[in-house]
């Protein structure tokens, strides 16, 4: 069944909730991933051909989604916290979401700890979620197909560890 934020009435509620607590922690371990490890596991949360936009510039499949973060980590040690909230469903069937979520980033070069600092960024992070494996509710996963960040604030003179342009 197809719905949308309007038909959420005509949907199981309990299947709905189970969908979003699935996304969320996809969304979570990835930002982990990336916070607590050097990004280099996090084409794994994508599928073979996902695209990853930051702003103006995409990357295409998990090679190049890998490349970034490899970029990333070879700029040297950088501390990161992706704090991720208010993930709403827009639109979802059996194997297919879309869903935008809001992100604050707070980084900074450097080894810990650093000095406290605003975020660098406040974003919206929209995913198209696909689900992979069998109809067997025992035997599937998320991953990401496409993720496109949104800046909505960004703080002048930060220089993201990512491409932008």
């Amino acid at each position: 069944m197809t719905a949308d934020a309007r038909g959420f009435d005509a949907v199981d509620n309990r299947a709905l909730a189970l969908l979003h607590v699935e996304l969320s922690m996809l969304v979570t371990a990835l930002w982990f991933e990336i916070d607590h490890g050097d990004g280099s596991a996090a084409s794994n949360f994508f599928t073979a051909d996902a695209e990853l936009t930051f702003s103006r510039r995409a990357f295409r499949g998990t090679e190049e989604i890998d490349g970034v973060y490899r970029d990333r980590a070879a700029r040297g040690p950088r501390v990161s916290r992706h704090l991720m909230s208010n993930l709403h469903v827009l639109r979802h069937d059996t194997d297919r979401v879309e869903a935008v979520s809001a992100l604050v980033l707070h980084a900074q070069d450097g080894e810990p700890p650093v000095p406290t600092t605003v975020p660098v960024l406040v974003a919206d992070v929209f995913d198209s979620f696909v689900r992979i494996g069998g109809p067997d509710a025992q035997n599937y996963r998320w991953l990401i197909a496409a993720r496109r960040i949104d800046n909505r604030f960004l703080t002048p003179g930060d220089v993201l560890a990512v491409p932008t342009e």
